[in-house]
């Protein structure tokens, strides 16, 4: 008896272990956890449940499911590339993400080299000094991948000069060793950088429709554009994808049937790797590929796969459909292009991206020693987020490389910076001036805000319904600061009162109370460092409250004004504030949002300092910078400026929305308040 009660446990034990095995987790990022819900609440006839998984990005959720918390997340291959270098991982691919047009091909597309029949040319060597076409900078088919090739051979020029950026090292190279070329795109996320180097390379404009301009659009730039250049334009070398050469040369691809040729395939052949030509007609030699999009998963997937499989096929199909491309797309990664499952026989990413030599790709290098760019941080977390910056950069073809120093304070950091130990640290506030002066340092890039992608402002903040206009309304009344010695709340509005001769330099600080005579909220100015005197600031703290924060300070009429930075400006309800315009000269007010133009004075961003001259400068922020360019509307991939692990701004400010270089940031003007308040009485 007591045998059969022990089986007839057993074997419900075991139903229930199926049973759980039907419910799968799927990771997104936070921002779609609502699409999310649509998706998984869509009927199927698979019972098989699917649960969402929030996280704060991509990146957070393949730590996730490595970690179990999650099952699954849609991934593109540098994603993959990013899974290969959390440790212990055990990831497998378990569905890839294909298009209708090409629904049995191994690969998302294949890289290939077109050449004119009548090119005396029999090795990759002869290349040299011919006109070339390309798809446009940074792309895969017509940049990365001929760049990946081109590097090994003995001809191609050397790309390990440090004194220039990687990216210059590449054009540099592509410009030696090609007559002319068509390379459009964004060679430099700083301006001025890019402006400089088309200049300075401009051969690799010369075979664009607009050699000038060397941007999209371009009708010799892209998979077509590339072809169009060779045939129509006097080039003598394109780089492409299989697929689109088929369609210029009018030949069926996949389940696409022959079309209209823009030229007659027969003048026209591939060239392979080892330098044999085959007919366009025939099979393509490719010599890399860029692997399909699709979903990877965590090991323990592999005991009940099928259920899973059937589940997603199923809501593949729903959401391919059309009406429900939101989830379709942001949700499970798949496209109106790309909308077709294929169930392939799970694999480790890495032996993935191997077999389309993808990660070699990913991997190319210019030559020993590698260039880096060492980013000084001062804590594990911020480490760890430096880490997981620099697998992500490097996956996306961004140079050089990001290593990441930890020091123990900021004061480290920027010691370190001075002796050559780390390339770039940060700064806040009036402190940048300071770190410039006592280091010798150079302010290289800052942050910027807001979806105008602008920086941070000093502004002074007033209820609706006051008389407030100008300065000298102020007088008699109360102030809210959010930190003694910050610029927003203390350097900026004691500056301002200086200047326009309000109060007296001597004494400022008496002064200062003197005018907001009704009290004030300063935290921070009775601190012993802050005053070492033992002065009676009373008054100026008189108005706080266990809530510092200067907007509680005004909202609950502790104060009449509140001396802030814009880029908290946004947690106001606009129908009850507004800003005090003290830049105007006559004053006046206006609403929240235009900051840029009513505030005290343009505030110092954080800022990251560099021990170089401005040249190479530029060249050190280049990984930052392209990184957040790269970002700017993809946050879903990599949030660099959300919270990181519970902690809250992480290397950048959570509020921060981009990086810039420094040259339209007024330091001389930080440094002059910085000397009038440093040296202001007892300030």
């Amino acid at each position: 008896m007591v045998s059969k009660i022990k089986y007839i446990y057993l074997l419900v034990l075991a139903c229930v272990c199926v049973q759980a095995k039907l419910k799968y987790k799927i990771c997104v990022p936070l921002q779609y956890i609502k699409l999310c819900q649509k998706m998984v609440n869509t009927d199927t006839q698979s019972k098989t449940q699917i649960e969402c998984v929030a996280a704060r990005d991509r990146v957070e959720c393949l730590s996730l499911v490595q970690q179990r918390q999650a099952d699954i997340v849609p991934v593109d291959p540098e994603d993959m590339y990013c899974a290969t270098k959390l440790p212990n991982e055990d990831f497998v691919l378990i569905q890839e993400y294909r298009t209708d047009d090409e629904p049995d091909a191994p690969f998302r597309y294949e890289a290939v080299i077109v050449v004119h029949n009548d090119l005396p040319i029999n090795n990759l060597d002869q290349l040299k000094g011919l006109k070339s076409c390309h798809t446009g900078v940074g792309r895969n088919v017509g940049y990365k991948i001929p760049l990946t090739m081109l590097m090994k051979r003995s001809v191609f020029p050397k790309m390990n000069d440090h004194s220039i950026s990687p990216r210059e090292n590449e054009l540099k190279a592509l410009s030696t060793f090609f007559s002319k070329s068509c390379i459009v795109g964004k060679w430099s996320p700083d301006p001025k950088t890019n402006s400089a180097w088309k200049s300075q390379y401009n051969q690799l404009c010369s075979m664009c429709e607009h050699p000038d301009k060397c941007d999209y659009p371009d009708n010799y730039s892209g998979y077509e554009g590339a072809l169009r250049c060779l045939a129509t334009n006097g080039g003598q070398v394109a780089f492409t994808k299989v697929i689109y050469v088929r369609k210029f040369f009018g030949l069926p691809v996949g389940n696409i049937p022959a079309g209209t040729a823009e030229q007659n395939p027969d003048g026209y052949s591939y060239l392979c790797v080892d330098g044999s030509k085959v007919p366009i007609k025939s099979k393509a030699c490719s010599w890399a590929a860029r692997p399909w999009q699709g979903l990877l998963a965590h090991n323990d997937v592999l005991a009940n796969l099928a259920p899973l499989r059937e589940k997603l096929n199923e809501l593949a199909r729903i959401g391919g459909r059309g009406d429900t491309t939101d989830w379709f797309t942001n949700v499970l990664g798949m496209s109106t292009k790309m909308r077709h499952i294929a169930d392939v026989a799970p694999i480790r990413p890495l032996e993935y991206l191997n077999k389309a030599n993808y990660t070699e790709v990913i991997e190319r290098g210019h030559g020993p020693p590698e260039h880096v760019v060492r980013l000084c941080v001062t804590s594990n977390v911020a480490r760890a987020k430096c880490q997981a910056m620099s697998t992500f950069a490097f996956s996306r073809d961004i140079r050089p490389r990001l290593d990441c120093v930890q020091q123990a304070t900021q004061e480290d950091c920027l010691k370190s910076v001075q002796d050559n130990g780390s390339d770039l640290a940060s700064v806040d506030d009036m402190r940048v001036m300071a770190a410039v002066k006592k280091y010798n340092l150079h302010p290289v890039f800052h942050e910027v805000y807001g979806d105008a992608k602008i920086p941070n402002y000093a502004v002074a903040v007033v209820k609706k319904g006051t008389s407030f206009n100008k300065i000298e309304d102020l007088r008699g009344h109360r102030s809210c600061h959010d930190n003694f010695r910050s610029f927003n709340g203390f350097y900026a509005p004691m500056y301002y009162l200086i200047n326009k001769q309000v109060i007296n330099h001597d004494q400022c600080i008496e002064n200062f109370a003197s005018f907001f005579s009704a009290g004030s909220c300063i935290p921070g100015i009775n601190d012993p460092e802050n005053n070492p005197k033992g002065d009676d600031v009373s008054k100026l703290t008189q108005q706080c409250s266990t809530d510092s924060n200067p907007l509680s300070c005004l909202s609950e009429d502790r104060g009449d004004v509140a001396f802030v930075s814009s880029a908290e400006l946004p947690s106001l309800d606009a129908s009850q504030y507004e800003l005090l315009c003290l830049n105007r000269e006559a004053g006046g007010r206006d609403s929240l949002a235009n900051y840029a133009t009513c505030n005290i004075a343009m505030a110092p961003s954080r800022t990251w300092v560099a021990a170089k001259d401005f040249q190479s400068g530029v060249s050190i922020a280049h990984t930052p910078l392209a990184l957040a360019q790269l970002l700017d509307t993809r946050t879903d991939l990599f949030n660099i400026y959300g919270e990181f692990l519970k902690n809250n701004d992480v290397i950048f400010h959570n509020a921060a929305r981009g990086l810039a270089t420094t040259e339209k940031m007024d330091f001389e003007k930080f440094k002059q308040i910085h000397d009038v308040i440093s040296n202001c009485g007892n300030a």
